[in-house]
């Protein structure tokens, strides 16, 4: 009897250490999703003083649409590092804003940005389980989470092509609306959640703010202003994880091995 228990012991402990390294086997994922844009700069904006953290100034009207590809890499099991290429069309306009009253200012603007990010998951994907709940009637018991959360900040760059438009008032003198580079850093923090659908699908959203290092993104700069401009990201997402060869390479890219195996 007690080698029984020894041997049981032994086999439930590699079974935790193999589940517990599973990670290691879809560290690659592909993602693509589409999603939402808002520029907080500017021209718009709430007519309120108090825009908490300027998420006052995100308005349905000015909202426009964001189209996402990317790539995620598992550093560990609860640590990721991901790749994003994001093209946002971007619009705002004085009008109901809190420069409706000496202006008449709107703008669009394209927006295409390439960034990373480091992601921290806080709501784990790999559920830790306990050697008791290890099994139950059926078998061995799925250890991976259905949702998962975290946080990311990263940096990148952005480039943009604004277009003003002027309704008919008198502009300010001190604004600048030519002669600037269309092109900036940026730095992207949020929080995003996933839900895996089964072993190689999740679907996921993905909400950030950007710190963009200009002033000109939505194609004017003031001496009033004292921030440069921000924008938001809300993006759904596909997540498809990649199948990777004993050498831990996703296949895709992997050189098909010889008859020998070399």
């Amino acid at each position: 009897m007690k080698i029984k228990g020894v041997l049981l012991f032994i086999f439930i402990a590699i079974s935790i250490s193999a589940f517990s390294q599973r990670w290691k086997l879809t560290r690659y994922e592909a993602l693509f999703g589409i999603g939402s844009t808002n520029i907080y700069g500017d021209i718009g904006g709430t007519a309120d003083a108090s825009n908490l953290f300027g998420l006052k100034d995100i308005k349905i009207s000015e909202t426009r649409y964001a189209f996402y590809l990317g790539g995620r890499y598992k550093i560990q099991k609860d640590l990721a590092i991901k790749v994003n290429l994001i093209y946002g069309r971007g619009y705002g306009t004085d009008i109901a804003s809190k420069n409706e009253g000496y202006r008449g200012y709107s703008f669009t603007t394209n927006i295409f940005e390439p960034s990373f990010q480091v992601e921290y998951s806080f709501l784990s994907e790999e559920r830790r389980i306990a050697v008791s709940k290890l099994y139950n009637r059926r078998g061995m018991v799925n250890n991976i989470a259905m949702l998962s959360a975290y946080g990311f900040a990263g940096a990148g760059g952005v480039i943009y092509s604004p277009k003003l438009d002027f309704h008919g008032k008198t502009p300010y003198s001190i604004e600048t609306t030519t002669g600037y580079s269309k092109a900036g850093l940026v730095l992207p923090v949020g929080l995003g959640i996933k839900y895996v659908i089964d072993k190689q699908w999740s679907i996921g959203f993905e909400f950030g703010r950007r710190f963009a290092f200009t002033d000109y993104i939505d194609g004017i700069s003031t001496t009033i202003s004292k921030a440069n401009d921000t924008y938001y990201f809300g993006i759904f997402q596909a997540v498809y994880k990649l199948k990777t060869n004993r050498q831990g390479i996703p296949e895709i890219f992997a050189r098909p091995l010889n008859k020998r195996g070399i």
